[in-house]
């Protein structure tokens, strides 16, 4: 039964995630990336909804130039306390919401668990925000929510059947995609049924 999601507080949860390792679409996605001719430190990757920064962080450590991009103030806070002082040159921060959003041209856009928090009615112009901004040659990855997700009762949040994520990803080269459901806990501890959509996609 969906039921709506609890809002956490922030502090809680970016202290809990701080040290986590980048998330498995990521790795996915830098692993193919690497195999690309572009030098990796010119290439530019935006974290949308970066949280206390675990995958920014492992962008930076791999050479690339990372745009951070959160609505929460305190997550660029947790992200720059976290981020060795030999890898801020290549850091820039934003704090911004994805309602009205505006990306520069990059080589990977990553979404880690972030899209669902995109409100539905700004969703699909968000969303062709992200593909547009994306290079010849660039890769998404990120996660989906389905409509099975406990939080699916939520009506500040957005949920995708797996042929709307496909329809979403139409213009894009599909290069993983993984559908799981299961019974597990948010970050911070509490009981949930987890209905995700994980991808990752590059631009031909």
């Amino acid at each position: 039964m969906a039921r709506k999601r609890e809002k956490p507080p922030w502090p809680e949860y970016y202290r809990a995630t701080a040290k986590g390792p980048p998330w498995g679409t990521l790795r996915k996605a830098l692993t193919l990336a690497a195999k690309g001719s572009r030098k990796q430190g010119r290439r530019l990757a935006i974290d949308l909804g970066c949280g206390a920064g675990r995958d920014a962080r492992a962008l930076l450590q791999r050479g690339w130039r990372v745009l951070a991009i959160d609505k929460e103030a305190d997550a660029i806070v947790f992200l720059r306390a976290a981020v060795a002082e030999r890898y801020k040159g290549r850091l820039k921060t934003r704090v911004a919401s994805f309602e009205r959003i505006r990306l520069p041209k990059c080589d990977l856009v990553n979404a880690s668990y972030s899209l669902p928090f995109c409100r539905p009615k700004r969703f699909n112009q968000f969303w062709k925000e992200i593909v547009g901004s994306l290079r010849p040659g660039g890769w998404f990855a990120g996660h989906f929510f389905g409509v099975r997700d406990e939080w699916a009762g939520s009506t500040d949040m957005t949920f995708h059947t797996t042929k709307q994520v496909k329809a979403l990803l139409r213009d894009l080269e599909i290069e993983f995609f993984k559908e799981k459901e299961l019974d597990g806990q948010t970050a911070s501890g509490k009981d949930k049924h987890w209905h995700v959509l994980s991808v990752v996609a590059r631009r031909p």
